[in-house]
């Protein structure tokens, strides 16, 4: 699905970007074609020697829609073929049967997988045959499971020139993470991580899992994450002149060397390297080693700092030339090395080098930390990317491998290598997000909301902005903004034609859904609803505006105990709110239904998604939302008043009988009831005020009643202000759970205070039920009603019927003693009797 941005200054920031006059006033049908710009760069974002990478803009889009190895609609077939822009409907992890060749001038968007953790590799490395590739969120992680014992990579190929990698993730190989390096020109690696290796895992030469082989030339490795590798942090294979810019990348937990080899020209330029368990040795920037043409070797080193174990920085910190090393007998010195200025990356006249525009090593180790890795959100980031962060973060974890300990194997002590890992791989989403009618890759909202045309599916390849880029590169582009520190992604603007909405404070008619999932229109005698609602099936109600805010919700229903879950822009994470629907007669018994809601504002697509058991649930007729919340007041609760630690969104009014709710924010149901409870009025509380201290609500009773608080029997000490309640023997279960049943008698107008659970963990909050008390049958003659029968009755009877006193009601129910609906002679004779015979 389109992701509804957080960042409203990104948005307004955004919004006031001119687009060209060729835009103004066009029809939806934009055909202005993109065109290849060396002045944009790959994406918002991008840097270094690949920052004007193209990929396969100008191309057909390419929907990967499983996770086949091969065949159509594989990602193998997706990335065979030059001239193409990768969407993916579906995510999870791709057990590959052989390594991925990708040609040239391919755009991989993996940022647009369901889930936003892109896709995963498994088995084999991914590989780049071509040149021009712009690849970002993609896991390579093959694992042990096809590896030779001469290792095997992450990441490699034959070519990649001219192409950049973002937001991807390599790692558990036994040779290099990275390795792609000898054909290889201006090229960038950005916001990846890179380990961690596995560094025991069957290679013939024992420990060996490493981490970037860094070549060929005029390439950047800029703001990546680089964790628990051996060595190689990195290996240059940099020859001649030819410039690499290593700039604000974190290197933590190496074992027992950072970077060496051939260096070419080096920018290394505010990186942070910190120390970890396994790491022994290597505390420099780098040890300068080759015989390949060392009289080329120059370096740029400034801003770089190194954290010991301890936390506190290394003495070269302060001093960073000390940190540069070189290997006697190589035939250059240190000094032939220093540099006291950066070297360029020249693209068209323009120095592309990171070296000159790099942040500072503290706040780029912030950035990575929080946003290197595959993931269109920190939180979205696949599992082991988050947690190489937070293990860097806390200075946690090790080099490690999935072969059993050794001991005979010194190094894995020296070491501190971790033996017999396994790895784990994301699970498999194979339905597609986004609402896409026309099958062009972009979300229908994201084109309407910039005057481009749903079921137009050519429309992908037009620039509505007129500033280079294809109209879905603004779309793939858009769904990166957190995925980089806050102003570097600005979103593509808004169209400047306001487009029509739906009033969520008018009554929406139910059949009026804009899309649809296993739902039917039913037609009845002039009226329509929707019908033949089954478990998991779903509406949409395109730009609905609930202004300032919506509170409560209301809605027409028939059929089936069940709930209809709220959705705001696509039905993924948590729904906004849970209606519970407690049943009626049948599917044309329709009940109006009213609930307070969590507070809903601003303009979005609203999901309507039908939850419950097998068959059919509910027919809905239609709904409409209120501004206010409702007072939450029944029968017998009246005028309930929730603390707002006590979750008062989520607390309303029911009924008592088998198979209803008794939360308002968990779908438990009554399984077992005593007779004298069915049909009681419930207090539906929230499971989640168990936690509540002190007092969670109070209420006015609105006449007299029992009141039944049922506590979790699983409460080890019941509450103290439960002390005036009687504990009766019944109990009431709710799936299988069961309540111990307190009871007391509470008064017409009575103010009644319910408090906390007790008990936070291993149980759920207690239920809350009414009954009202029952009056006594008044006594047959005692028409006075004052409780008993006497000669004042038969004066009273007397006086009605010489009209001099006329009676109420219930003093004419209790006259008419021969019950033939009329107080009269009889009565009185009748009456007369009954005296003189007492």
């Amino acid at each position: 699905m389109y992701v509804n941005i957080k960042r409203a200054a990104a948005l307004a920031a955004a919004v006031t970007v001119a687009c060209t006059s060729a835009y103004a006033g066009a029809p939806r049908r934009n055909a202005m074609k993109a065109h290849a710009a060396a002045a944009i760069p790959a994406f918002p974002g991008a840097v270094g020697g690949g920052k004007y990478a193209t990929g396969g803009r100008g191309g057909e889009v390419y929907h990967v829609t499983n996770l086949n190895d091969s065949g159509e609609g594989s990602f193998r077939d997706a990335v065979s073929k030059s001239g193409r822009i990768v969407v993916f409907d579906v995510s999870g992890t791709i057990e590959l049967k052989g390594n991925i060749l990708c040609q040239s001038n391919i755009t991989i968007a993996g940022q647009t997988a369901p889930g936003g953790s892109g896709i995963t590799l498994k088995n084999y490395k991914m590989g780049m045959s071509g040149d021009n590739i712009i690849c970002r969120y993609i896991s390579s992680r093959p694992g042990p499971y096809a590896a030779t014992s001469s290792g095997n990579d992450a990441w490699g190929g034959a070519k990649g020139s001219n192409s950049i990698i973002d937001h991807c993730s390599m790692g558990w190989t036994t040779d290099e993470q990275w390795g792609l390096y000898s054909n290889n020109t201006n090229y960038t690696v950005q916001y990846s991580v890179l380990g961690p290796a596995d560094s025991w895992g069957g290679h013939k030469k024992g420990l060996h899992g490493f981490g970037i082989m860094l070549g060929k030339g005029d390439l950047t490795f800029d703001h990546n994450l680089i964790i628990h590798n051996v060595s190689r942090n990195f290996r240059g294979k940099v020859p001649d002149k030819y410039t690499a810019d290593f700039t604000n990348n974190i290197i933590y937990d190496w074992g027992y060397q950072t970077a060496y080899g051939t260096i070419g020209h080096l920018n290394y330029v505010n990186n942070t390297l910190k120390a970890g368990s396994s790491t022994t040795g290597g505390y420099h920037w780098m040890y300068v080693d080759s015989t390949t043409k060392p009289e080329n070797f120059k370096v740029y080193c400034q801003g770089n700092r190194l954290i010991n174990k301890d936390g506190s920085f290394h003495s070269i910190t302060g001093d960073n030339w000390s940190g540069v090393t070189v290997k006697d007998g190589i035939g250059i010195t240190k000094n032939d090395l220093y540099s006291g200025t950066s070297f360029p990356i020249n693209i068209n006249g323009e120095n592309v080098s990171t070296a000159g525009t790099a942040e500072s090593a503290a706040a780029s180790y912030d950035h990575v930390i929080s946003f290197a890795g595959n993931g269109i959100a920190p939180d979205k980031r696949t599992a082991i990317d988050r947690q190489c962060a937070e293990e860097t973060r806390n200075g946690t974890g090790q080099c490690s491998g999935t072969a059993e300990y050794d001991s005979s194997e010194t190094n894995l002590n020296k070491y501190n290598i971790k033996c017999g890992v396994s790895y784990s791989y994301p699970a498999p989403v194979t339905k597609k997000e986004i609402t896409d009618n026309d099958n062009d890759g972009m979300d229908d909202n994201w084109e309407l909301l910039r005057g481009l045309d749903p079921s137009d599916p050519s429309d992908y390849a037009g620039d509505y902005c007129g500033k280079g880029y294809m109209n879905i590169e603004y779309y793939i582009n858009d769904l990166t903004v957190n995925s980089f520190p806050e102003g570097v992604v600005e979103l593509s603007p808004e169209s400047g034609t306001p487009l029509p909405t739906v009033s969520a404070f008018e009554t929406i008619e139910a059949e009026s859904f804009d899309a649809q999932e296993g739902i039917r229109t039913e037609d009845n005698e002039g009226y329509s609803n929707i019908a033949y609602i089954e478990n998991g099936d779903w509406t949409m109600y395109r730009r609905v505006d609930f202004g300032s805010g919506a509170q409560c919700f209301r809605a027409k229903v028939a059929g089936n105990a069940s709930a209809m879950e709220l959705y705001l822009d696509g039905l993924s994470g948590e729904p906004a709110a849970s209606v519970s629907f407690g049943g009626s007669s049948g599917f044309t018994d329709y009940k109006e239904i009213e609930v307070n809601i969590p507070k809903i504002s601003g303009t979005h697509d609203l999901y309507i998604k039908f939850t419950g058991g097998e068959g059919y649930l509910v027919n809905l007729d239609s709904f409409v939302f209120g501004k206010d919340k409702l007072p939450l007041s029944g029968k017998l609760f009246k005028d309930v008043q929730v603390t707002e630690q006590a979750f008062p969104d989520k607390w309303a009014i029911g009924s008592a009988y088998v198979g209803a709710p008794v939360f308002g924010d968990r779908d438990l149901r009554i399984t077992q009831l005593q007779s004298g409870l069915d049909g009681a009025e419930v207090l539906m509380t929230a499971c989640d005020a168990k936690g509540t201290t002190g007092e969670a609500a109070s209420f006015t009773a609105a006449a007299d009643m029992s009141l039944y608080v049922g506590l979790d029997s699983r409460v080890e000490t019941p509450p103290q202000w439960l002390d005036d309640y009687v504990l009766m023997r019944t109990l009431c279960t709710v799936d299988d759970l069961s309540f111990m049943m307190y009871r007391k008698d509470v008064k017409a107008g009575e103010k009644v205070s319910l408090g906390s659970n007790g008990q936070t963990y291993k149980c759920v909050n207690y239920i809350v039920m009414g009954i009202p008390t029952m009056e006594p049958e008044p006594l047959e003659g005692d028409i006075n009603l004052d409780g008993s029968v006497n000669v004042a009755d038969l004066i009273t009877l007397q006086n009605h019927l010489l009209k001099k006193e006329t009676l109420s009601e219930e003093q004419f129910n209790a006259a008419d003693m021969n019950a033939d609906l009329t107080v009269d002679v009889f009565d009185m004779i009748r009456l007369r009797k009954q005296l003189c015979n007492q």
